[in-house]
Order: structure tokens, then sequence, then C-alpha cells
């Protein structure tokens, strides 16, 4: 599943890599555009029609990456066949390397809910990333690790993981299918990791090194408004951690 906005300098090279990592596999990719502005639709218009590996998403706006989640979350359950089907979410402009998508793969297979391709475990690391947004994330996952700490977990925002949709629909059946995501903005990687947590989701990593050199088009990420958005959620989570506590407690 791949979130895209106004990335039409590199999503069909994206397309192509992830055809060529998951050559032999069954597959299908699901481009989510988030109301580009840009060549971005044309393109995916072009690549849907030549292949039938492709399906393509469309907001009529840009609605964020939260909202973008919840509806690339919902087509998967809504189309998965079996609970052990596996879901890759990774970015669109490059930063993902597709020969980690089969690592992802054969790790949830081996008896995890949820992999994350971590920055922070020891192998993973960071290429060319700019100092002020380094920063920014590492201070983001010691904050979720310090509010919501989970076993063997050092990563909580990247969205590079592999889920597995039976836990998806297990939360889906907890929160609401609409409600596993309520942030709109990059916060929602934090948010889906911890809910899940919160259902008993098997969480594992494997090391990634995120190299921003390979990176195509500006970034979406706002600073300020992202601190805000995790202030927000931090309480918000809480409260779920709560009312999930109280629910087990009952059954």
């Amino acid at each position: 599943m791949l979130p895209i906005y106004n990335e039409a300098a590199s999503i069909a090279h994206v397309i192509e890599e992830i055809r060529r990592a998951l050559w032999g596999y069954r597959y299908r990719i699901i481009a989510l555009d988030d109301g580009s502005t840009d060549r971005t639709p044309h393109i995916l218009k072009d690549l849907t029609e030549k292949k039938k590996d492709v399906v393509t998403l469309r907001t009529p706006v840009n609605m964020g990456i939260g909202a973008v989640f919840s509806v690339g979350i919902s087509y998967v359950l809504g189309v998965s066949k079996s609970g052990e089907d596996i879901l890759i979410i990774m970015e669109s402009d490059q930063t993902s390397t597709t020969s980690t998508i089969r690592q992802l793969s054969a790790r949830v297979g081996s008896g995890f809910d949820v992999v994350i391709a971590s920055r922070y475990c020891p192998g993973g690391g960071y290429g060319n990333f700019p100092l002020g947004r380094r920063l920014f994330s590492y201070s983001a996952n010691i904050l979720m690790r310090l509010f919501f700490p989970l076993p063997k977990v050092a990563d909580y925002t990247i969205f590079f993981r592999g889920y597995r949709v039976g836990i998806l629909k297990r939360a889906g059946e907890v929160y609401g299918r609409f409600g596993l995501i309520q942030s709109k903005g990059f916060v929602a990687n934090a948010e889906l990791l911890v809910k899940l947590a919160l259902v008993g989701a098997r969480i594992g990593e494997i090391p990634f090194v995120y190299d921003y050199g390979t990176k195509q088009g500006g970034s979406k990420l706002s600073i300020v408004q992202t601190v805000n958005e995790y202030i927000v959620t931090l309480l918000y989570l809480r409260q779920v951690r709560g009312k999930v506590s109280a629910l087990a407690r009952r059954s």
C-alpha cells in the first residue's frame, strides 16, 4: 500500500521496483492518491490501465495521512479473504527500499502480527538525513516509548511496516473500521501501532537504514503541526488504553 501525494517524480519507478521485488509472489499494489495536484493521477491511470496489479484509490482533496490510512486499510479489510494475508505499507518517494519488502513479509509470516522496518534497532539508522528532522524523529520516538513502552519496539513513527491482516481485522472489531485511526497527520503511524499493541499484537522489528538522499520531491511534514498532533494523540491514547483495559476486564 502506497500513500501518495504529488509524487509524479517517483511513483512510476517505485511501482516498477515493487514489481521486481515481488516477482513470483501473489500481490496487489494499492496506490492511495491523496488529492495530488501534479501529474500523479495521470501516471497512476496509465499504470492501472496497462497492468491489473495496481488498484488506485483517490481522495478528492488532500485529507492527510491518517485519512488515507483509514481508506486504504478499510479497502484491504473488505477485499482480503484470509487473515494470513500480509499488508505492507511503504512510502512512495523512494526512501522505502523495495528489497526490504520480502524481509518484512517473511518476518510477519514467521509469527508476528506487525513487523517494523526500524531505524532505531541494532543495524538500523539514517543516511543523508537533515539534523533537525532527525532530532525531531528521535524525540518523538522517545516520547512514545516513555508513555507507551512496547517490548522490543524502538521505532514508533516510521511508515514502512508489515501487518498481518488478521490483526487489523481484530482491531477493527474493537475500534470500528473507521475508528482505528483518528489522527489526521503523520502521528497516525504511532497511533495505529499503539492501538494494535493494545489488542494483543505481536510486534517485531528488522533493521532498516532510511536514506533521505534517495528521496524524490519535498517533505510534506510540518513539524509544528505534528508536535501539536502528538500532544493531542498522547492524551487520546491514554483514554483508549483505559477503555480497552476495561473491556478486557469485563470479558
